[in-house]
């Protein structure tokens, strides 16, 4: 997949699909550090890598947030409805985030097990089952591209909803449209 970034650093940086939308908003609260106004009810569904520690940007009752693997929401398709049938979401924000540690995660099985041999407790044997049958599930090559695709298959599931990939990069604590 062949995908590139945008930059937001004013309001002309957002892109038209995503400028009057709660995608919009949502990167004028990160990167233009515009002043929340209330929201009495969520505008936006936020995924975001369960291992990203520096908070978004985002005033209270304006999104629903979902901490999951590298953003994707493959293993959650009724939270998301929910969110949009229910709570009643406008958009989707995926957000991947640079330095991923499940980028080349296969690469980590033995420091995987031995961990959990040495902190939680586990035999070997399940330790490595356990990394084998989920490892694959959760291995990111690239978290742009990931995203862009994650993207592109909630796209397909739910027509009538924008969905926005985005990066979170860590040293400006700033958000990238990502462009596929």
């Amino acid at each position: 997949m062949s995908t590139t970034l945008q930059a937001v650093k004013s309001e002309n940086d957002i892109l038209p699909a995503w400028r009057d939308t709660a995608v919009g908003q949502l990167l004028r609260y990160q990167n233009l550090g515009e002043s929340p106004s209330p929201h009495p009810q969520p505008a936006l569904l936020i995924a975001t890598c369960f291992e990203q520690q520096v908070p978004l940007r985002v005033p209270e009752g304006f999104a629903i947030q979902l901490r999951t693997a590298a953003a994707s929401l493959k293993r959650d398709p009724f939270k998301v409805s929910w969110a949009v049938g229910i709570a009643g979401v406008q958009a989707i924000a995926l957000v991947a985030h640079d330095h991923c540690g499940l980028v080349g995660l296969t690469g980590h099985r033995e420091a995987f097990i031995r961990r959990m041999i040495d902190t939680a407790g586990w035999e070997q044997s399940a330790a490595e089952q356990h990394f084998d049958h989920w490892s694959d599930l959760f291995q990111v090559d690239d978290p742009v591209d990931f995203v862009a695709a994650e993207a592109a298959r909630l796209r397909i599931r739910y027509p009538g909803i924008p969905v926005a990939p985005l990066l979170y990069v860590g040293e400006s604590a700033t958000l990238q449209q990502v462009l596929a």
